[in-house]
């Protein structure tokens, strides 16, 4: 057989078979913002700066009580981008009708670091999230998320479709580090919800699917690290 072949079909396996190392959010601090009140974007780009919004207790204390109010909520399309949330995570951002997030985060996650609220399609890119005690995302209607270049570093679940509920909701997942949780990085009750995790990393994670009919939840180019 042809040497160059060979040489050739090798160095194209290792490139298939590689995994991107996530760099996640790249915001460095540049001052403090306190937020008593959900900050609302109503479509357009909201550029935080890369300044750490501190919720006070009128948002909530950052642990798992479901009465607690999110920093910001995007509608419409909105974009946020380069915010860190502030140790207090309280229920982080909210999603209306879709939207982006780009370079975010969420240096405590409260109860939940995001959560998609009403129907509509959501792009999560250059995303980093730690401490958290739950769910890193949360879905309460139907739509598509899309994360890339994320890393997770601490929760139970990496995704959480609302409990008992059974619209199809559709999450796809590549180039993420993803670490340190307790039961598994995707769940849901519905039969015809959807998931991926492609061209990622894994460590110290129980499971990939948990509760998705066969064939509806798939992983590849998974690697440990």
């Amino acid at each position: 057989m042809n040497m160059k072949y060979i040489v050739g079909a090798v160095a194209l396996a290792l490139a298939s078979s590689a995994t991107f190392a996530a760099t996640g959010a790249s915001c460095k601090s540049t001052g403090s913002v306190p937020v008593a009140e959900t900050i609302k974007i109503d479509g357009g780009t909201y550029d935080g700066g890369c300044k750490t919004f501190n919720g006070t207790s009128a948002l909530g204390d950052g642990s798992q009580g479901e009465a607690q109010k999110a920093y910001f909520r995007i509608m419409n399309g909105a974009t946020l981008k380069n915010v860190i949330i502030g140790k207090n995570g309280a229920d982080g951002i909210h999603s209306w009708y879709g939207g982006t997030l780009d370079n975010i985060t969420w240096t405590d996650i409260g109860e939940d670091a995001f959560s998609v609220k009403k129907a509509g399609n959501v792009t999560l890119k250059n995303i980093t999230g730690k401490a958290g005690e739950d769910k890193f995302i949360q879905q309460n209607a139907e739509g598509t998320i899309t994360v890339t270049n994320c890393i997770l570093d601490g929760a139970a679940k990496f995704y959480r479709q609302n409990g008992g509920k059974t619209f199809k909701t559709t999450i796809n997942v590549s180039g993420c580090d993803i670490s340190n949780l307790k039961e598994g990085v995707f769940r849901t009750d519905s039969p015809t919800s959807v998931a991926s995790l492609k061209n990622s990393r894994i460590r110290n994670v129980p499971t990939i699917c948990i509760g998705y009919a066969a064939g509806k939840c798939t992983s590849s180019g998974v690697t440990n690290f």
